[in-house]
């Protein structure tokens, strides 16, 4: 059986950033592992293990230390990923990688998907560790006119309401695909996080959630492009 190691830096990060392929990773038979760096905002961890049962991830576990690192809401705090020494995080990835021996490492793209500066730590970590550490590595990322598909549905439900923090700006490169999976149980998986996110109507959300979320946007992009895919560029070791 071979396995997948999939790491994130927040808890709903394995949603909204590979949530379709590790569904169709799981469903070919691969041993699905997550590791993520930090409980998220509001306790947010409480939530993984009934994320994870939906979308085909075996088991999870802390990167590092369980209160290692923490999300401050992306105010770049003492304590989180971005401001962490980029060797000690790319350290605990080498080392998960070196105990599960994955055939594939999946995570976010050089970006971070959606431009947060955890997001890009983690990614840099990954391509670090890749120094010491041969696998294949897929970094997720979302197309431009995806973005943009996103963001006309938002204007025909909300003439004049912009939504996301204008870091998601997406990618014109080529890019892989893996699609497959459940709609029904990434929304539900999504729906764990935030009541409703994955499955209400996205014009009631839109006057309920804050208007810089990007979780928001990109429920907006999977509405408008599909929730079956993940799109991925090919990471490799950083210079």
């Amino acid at each position: 059986m071979p396995t997948a190691l999939v790491v994130h830096a927040h808890p709903d990060d394995e949603v909204f950033a590979t949530g379709a392929a590790t569904s169709v990773l799981h469903e070919q038979g691969w041993h699905v592992v997550l590791r993520v760096a930090t409980a998220g905002m509001h306790g947010a961890a409480e939530h993984l293990t009934d994320s994870c049962a939906l979308l085909g991830i075996d088991e999870w576990g802390w990167l590092g230390a369980a209160d290692q690192w923490i999300d401050d809401g992306g105010h770049n705090g003492p304590r989180t990923l971005a401001a962490a020494p980029p060797a000690d995080v790319a350290a605990e990835v080498e080392k998960a990688a070196r105990e599960l021996e994955p055939e594939l490492i999946l995570t976010v793209g050089r970006d971070g998907l959606t431009g947060h500066p955890d997001h890009i730590a983690i990614s840099q970590a990954v391509q670090r560790a890749l120094r010491r550490v041969q696998c294949r590595t897929l970094g997720a990322r979302v197309r431009t006119e995806d973005v943009r598909a996103g963001e006309r549905l938002v204007q025909q439900l909300a003439p004049g309401q912009q939504i996301g923090s204008g870091h998601v700006t997406g990618c014109d490169g080529p890019l892989e695909e893996i699609s497959g999976g459940s709609e029904q149980r990434r929304r539900q998986a999504l729906d764990q996080y935030y009541d409703g996110l994955g499955s209400q109507p996205l014009a009631q959300l839109i006057g309920v959630h804050r208007s810089s979320s990007d979780g928001l946007l990109l429920r907006a992009v999977f509405d408008a492009t599909g929730w079956q895919h993940d799109r991925f560029e090919e990471l490799r070791a950083s210079q």
